[in-house]
């Protein structure tokens, strides 16, 4: 439902008067309804997990041409990074193995796996026994986009059965349905989708700086240790930087009930002026 209310119009200053380019601006929150943390308390989020996944899966029939031109450039810069990069740097980490190296490279890779897990359980319990909703809801987008992220590419692992670094069998060697797994990378996955979530809600850019720079050095230990190639890391990181990214806008939209209150400017024969949009 949306209503529309104008101010009133006024002259143009001149025959030829300037044009005033004015963005679009968003009201300050307090005109909005408290944001609902209900969906992110422990008993209901099997339910919004559910409603996320579902939501995921009906979204490519609502595409236009953007996102599948962006899918398509995202599997091309894969392909490139496969065919230019994952052979020399593959060769830089195998002659630089160290044991100190693979250590470095196991304890940075720690916030793509169980680490990360480990830190989304510790932060969920205190945010709520500290009654920290804001907070907590940050953690919910990130385990829920960490979770989406892992699933979508499982099957991608499955069908691609590429052999990992360390198995030396080169970088094109994929046997699909042969338990091979090294692309997409899920370490790369995890970290990807926790950054991008924690970018979006994070209220200064220098926070999502680091998240996604934690999430690169996850991506380049996986790399150094012989895990994976840098297509692989490429790979998952796409996948879970959409998802993260995805997860979080849809949870706001959904903790704020979707209202929208927004100024914009009108410039219409005979009207010159500024729209207030209602949309809930």
């Amino acid at each position: 439902m949306e209503s529309s209310r104008s101010t009133p119009p006024r002259r143009r200053a001149g025959a030829r008067g300037g044009f005033l380019a004015l963005a679009m601006a968003t009201l300050p929150g307090s005109a909005q309804a408290p944001p609902d943390y209900a969906r992110d308390a422990l008993p209901a989020l099997p339910g919004l997990l559910w409603e996320d996944a579902r939501a995921a899966v009906a979204a490519p029939e609502g595409w236009d041409a953007r996102p599948w031109q962006e899918l398509g450039l995202g599997a091309g810069l894969v392909l490139a990074t496969g065919f230019l990069l994952d052979p020399v740097l593959d060769r830089a980490a195998a002659r630089n193995a160290s044991p100190a190296r693979d250590r470095l490279a196991g304890n940075l890779a720690q916030p793509g796996g169980a680490g990360g897990l480990v830190f989304m359980g510790a932060g969920y319990l205190g945010f709520s026994a500290f009654g920290q909703d804001q907070a907590r809801s940050v953690v919910v987008d990130m385990g829920i986009a960490t979770l989406l992220a892992q699933a979508a590419i499982l099957p991608i692992k499955s069908l691609a059965g590429r052999a990992r670094p360390g198995d030396n069998q080169g970088t094109g060697h994929f046997t699909p349905f042969s338990g091979a797994d090294a692309f997409p990378s899920g370490h790369a996955a995890q970290a990807f989708a926790m950054a991008s979530a924690l970018a979006v809600r994070a209220p200064e850019p220098w926070v999502g700086w680091c998240a996604y720079g934690a999430a690169g050095l996850v991506g380049l230990a996986r790399m150094t240790s012989r895990d994976h190639f840098a297509s692989d890391v490429l790979g998952g990181a796409l996948v879970g930087s959409v998802v993260g990214r995805w997860v979080a806008g849809r949870h706001l939209a959904l903790r704020s009930g979707n209202t929208e209150l927004k100024v914009q400017p009108a410039f219409v024969p005979g009207f010159e002026g500024l729209t207030l949009q209602v949309r809930f």
